[in-house]
This record gives structure tokens, C-alpha cells and sequence, in this order.
């Protein structure tokens, strides 16, 4: 059944020509998805702060340390898993016919395999390799990546990120239950849906708890919550590529050959 099929009355609004041979299931997460969109990250969160009200000392031990801890470790796998489906996302006739649709594509890809790349130190805390001493002295944890060496690598690259999730992830869709799509059927298609906003939210929140710890006594708040922020921000990627990469499928399955401005 396509999304605009008249039986079809889970949505008020109509995704443009030609995504509307999208099914609705296709297009967001909903019933059976909500133990992935939703719940997941909810339960996340319930472990996170209870382990740390309850054992600070087994959080801090296990569940943040560089490399292993439950969270740097999820936000490899989480990130890299992101730029595979996104390079998986390139074989599909109309990614490969769409110019602008294939540059988008091959950013998520590119930009998921950086974050992954960095948050192990592109292997270095897996294969526990020497740093050489000339990249020691520009890295100030010396280690062997660019986000310890400069902002443009590490602050600036967040910031972005951060936008992003708020303005496309929240705002933009938020405001889109009331006036509908884009017209244009590619700003429509990389427009994520609202369910799976609540772990961009969680995210926020803890990335508010992350910005007045830096004027009050952060630990006295939560230890470390960046790397919460990160780890939702994380989740968040793969599930923005997830649905994103069912839309591309429904749209290869209905024969559509290109999405345009």
C-alpha cells in the first residue's frame, strides 16, 4: 500500500512525488519499531542513571573509561555501523541517479567512518600501538587522532553536529506536523521523522547537563556526561541511516529512478 493510499490515515500529511509510493511503515518507525526507536534508548538511559546514582564507583570503572567502557565502545560500534549502511546506501539505482542525493549519501558515509575512526584512536586503543613521539607532542592525550590535536577537529565538528540534531532533527520535523513535507521530494527524504527523536533528546539533555557542569561542579551533577551526549548522538546517526535507508529501498522496490530539488 503506498503512502498516499486513501485507506492509509496514520499520517495527516503526504510526502511529495515521488516519495509517495513510500509505504507509511517504510517511511518512519512506528508499532513494531518502538522497541528499537524508542524504548531502547529510554532503557538506556534508566541503566545509565542508575548505575550511576547507585555504583558511581563500577560507572566510573566500567562504564567510562577511553576504549572499553561500555559507552567509548558503543559509540564505535554505533558510528561504524552508521557509515556502513550509509556506503551500503550507494548501491541503490536511485542514489546512484540523483547527484545531490549520492553527495549527501556519501557524507553521512564518510563523516560516521571519521567518528569511528576517532573514538578508537583508528585502532590504537584496540591494537594498543605506541604513538610516535612527533604526533605526541601536537596530541594533547597523545594519541594517534586529529580531535586531540585542534578545535577544527573536535569542537567545531560537535558544534555542527549539534545544529544538525537540533534544527533537522527536532525543530524542522517538529514544525512539519503542522505544515507538512518539503515540496521539494529531496529535503522531504533527508528530513528524519520525530520517532526517533527520543534519542536526540536524551542527548540535548544530557549536553545541557554537560554545559553547566563547566560553570558549577560537573561531577557534583554527572560525571563525564559528554560521553553520554555522544553516545545518544551516536544512536540517533545510525537510526536517522536506518530509516533512511528503508526510504531508498521502498523507492528502488517502486522502480523510481531519481529524487530531485
Amino acid at each position: 500500500m503506498s503512502a498516499n493510499s486513501p485507506n492509509d490515515t496514520s499520517r495527516q500529511f503526504v510526502p511529495p512525488a515521488p516519495l509517495d509510493v513510500i509505504p507509511a511503515s517504510q517511511w518512519a518507525p512506528r508499532g513494531a519499531d518502538l522497541w528499537w526507536s524508542a524504548y531502547l534508548p529510554l532503557a538506556v538511559l534508566a541503566g545509565v542513571l542508575v548505575i550511576h546514582t547507585v555504583a558511581r564507583e563500577f560507572y566510573v570503572a566500567h562504564v567510562l573509561p577511553e576504549g572499553f567502557g561500555f559507552l567509548e565502545l558503543s559509540q564505535f560500534f554505533l558510528a561504524a555501523a552508521a557509515a556502513i549502511l550509509s556506503a551500503r546506501a550507494l548501491r541503490f539505482g536511485v542514489v546512484k541517479g540523483s547527484t545531490l542525493l549520492w553527495i549527501a549519501i556519501v557524507f553521512f558515509a564518510l563523516a560516521a567512518f571519521y567518528i569511528a575512526g576517532e573514538e578508537h584512536s583508528w585502532g590504537q586503543h584496540f591494537f594498543n600501538w605506541n604513538t610516535p613521539a612527533y604526533w605526541s607532542e601536537i596530541n594533547r592525550q597523545q594519541e594517534t587522532n586529529l580531535h586531540n590535536t585542534s578545535p577544527w577537529f573536535n569542537q567545531r565538528p560537535k558544534l555542527i553536529f549539534d545544529n544538525a540534531m537540533f534544527i533537522g532533527g527536532l525543530v524542522v520535523p517538529f514544525i512539519q506536523g503542522w505544515t507538512g513535507y518539503f515540496r521539494s521530494p529531496l529535503l522531504a527524504l533527508l528530513t528524519p521523522p520525530l520517532a526517533i527523536a527520543p534519542a536526540a533528546l536524551i542527548a540535548l539533555s544530557f549536553k545541557v547537563v554537560d554545559d553547566l557542569g563547566k560553570y558549577v561542579l560537573s561531577d557534583f551533577i554527572f560525571t563525564r556526561p559528554s560521553e553520554v551526549v555522544e553516545t545518544f548522538q551516536y544512536l540517533y546517526m545510525l537510526y536517522y541511516v536506518v530509516v533512511l535507508t528503508r526510504r531508498l529501498r521502498a523507492l528502488e522496490a517502486a522502480g523510481v529512478k531519481s529524487v530531485t530539488l
